[in-house]
């Protein structure tokens, strides 16, 4: 199939699986370990991941609203073009391609190289990078035999990978052989609110990608009535999954056992003399990281696909070959998150992500107080639409979120003195130039 004509294949479980395999990733085995050193009381670590889970179900609902609106391949592209033009649609779908498909990729294939290599022992830098791109061709290749093809090999991978979260928070808390944390040797007052902040940024990292099954809208059969029931049920579900693996690991070891670890899930299975398990969390981590991967390529290429689709990317990219697949646009997607893999480091890509997807999303956001204002200046009702409960307060408070985590996380490596975020936001304004340019480009065509 070389046209742009997309057929309704996916059902109600593909997509609840989508957006559990593009969250489930790289974040639940290095989290936990980054934020017990900003949050060292097992009560607060347990209120950072239910909070992360309600933003995330508050995103969910305004996102469903949007999908149902427009349930067009490329979600927030759609309404951002529908919302402030082609130019909107036009930033928004490079720098997402760029930043989120790539960048978000890249974090991801990054993890999964840092645990291969401590798999394997191999403290050589390149390592990491090494089995990064070789996972990224991988999971590339099995996508772009095609749409059924790479749905059933992320479905498979978002099962097993969900089992074995699951399964190492009820080893932990079995091995442990007690049914609460340890007991806090910190107190609570030393649990700062920058520190909060902080693991709860990390938090969103591990939820990031929950609602990226709606970018699969035009695929899906029946969407306006499946879409928001499937959004809704991968966030409740994500944050129970999380909020158990977590709450195991809390039995098993504190916070302090926890704090710095590269996987968190073997450290606390060490405490409880479960010493052996290290290889097969690293292995277990692995998997995660390539259903993630997986899935991450397979529902966010569709905003490039809809980018060339509307003629504001090469034709190209728009191509589906039989299987209902866009070759050309994971292709590129797998290369811009290769260049990151092996140019940066897995935290410098997890900041370079954050400044640039919170500005993204929170301008998608806004589009729906636009629409709502519209909506009511037209006197029309939208019996066909989900309407997410709160409507404007809901969308300004997660647009408010978005905004202080980019600040926040921008703010953090001024500290640390790093550039990244300004390089972000450079290549975030080149974007916007180019737009005049392609016009002049496409008219010429």
């Amino acid at each position: 199939m070389n046209g742009c004509a997309l057929k309704r294949l996916l059902g109600t479980w593909t997509i609840v699986f989508v957006g559990l395999g593009v969250a489930i990733g790289s974040g639940v085995f290095t989290t936990p370990g980054d934020m017990a050193g900003w949050i060292p009381s097992p009560g607060w670590l347990l209120v950072a991941w239910i909070a992360g889970g309600a933003i995330t179900y508050l995103q969910a609902l305004v996102t469903a609203e949007l999908a149902t609106r427009f349930p067009q391949a490329g979600a927030e592209y759609q309404y951002l073009r529908a919302a402030y033009g082609d130019f909107a649609a036009f930033f928004f779908g490079w720098s997402f391609t760029i930043f989120v498909t790539g960048a978000g990729t890249g974090v991801i294939a990054a993890g999964l190289g840092r645990l291969a290599s401590q798999l394997f022992g191999w403290s050589v830098p390149a390592a990491e990078s090494v089995f990064g791109c070789a996972a990224l061709a991988l999971v590339t290749a099995a996508n772009v035999i095609g749409l059924r093809a790479g749905a059933v090999f992320q479905n498979l991978l978002t099962i097993l990978k969900v089992a074995t979260v699951v399964g190492i928070g009820i080893v932990a808390w079995v091995g442990a052989g007690r049914w609460t944390p340890q007991v806090e040797t910190t107190p609570i007052d030393a649990v700062t609110a920058k520190g909060f902040l902080l693991g709860l940024v990390s938090v969103m990292w591990s939820y990031a990608g929950a609602t990226d099954s709606a970018k699969l809208a035009e695929e899906m059969r029946d969407a306006r009535q499946r879409l928001p029931r499937a959004l809704a049920s991968t966030t409740i579900f994500l944050t129970a999954v999380y909020v158990l693996y977590q709450y195991g690991l809390l039995c098993a070891a504190t916070p302090q056992a926890m704090r710095g670890s590269g996987s968190a899930a073997a450290a606390a299975l060490s405490r409880v003399g479960l010493t052996g398990f290290r290889e097969v969390v690293l292995i277990a981590g692995i998997l995660v990281c390539l259903g993630s991967i997986s899935s991450t390529i397979l529902s966010n290429v569709r905003v490039t696909f809809a980018l060339a689709r509307d003629g504001l990317a090469p034709a190209a990219l728009a191509r589906m070959n039989a299987g209902q697949s866009p070759v050309w646009s994971q292709m590129l997607a797998a290369g811009i998150a290769a260049v990151f893999v092996l140019q940066r480091s897995f935290t410098e890509i997890l900041g370079i992500y954050f400044v640039a997807s919170t500005i993204l999303y929170g301008m998608a956001y806004v589009s729906l107080i636009v629409f709502r204002a519209r909506d009511r200046r037209a006197g029309i009702r939208r019996d066909e639409v989900f309407l997410a409960p709160g409507g404007v307060g809901t969308a300004l408070f997660v647009t408010s979120v978005q905004m202080l985590i980019a600040i926040f996380v921008a703010m953090e490596e001024i500290g640390r003195g790093g550039h990244d975020w300004l390089y972000t936001l450079g290549v975030l304004a080149i974007v916007a130039g180019a737009f005049p340019l392609w016009r002049k480009i496409a008219k010429r065509q």
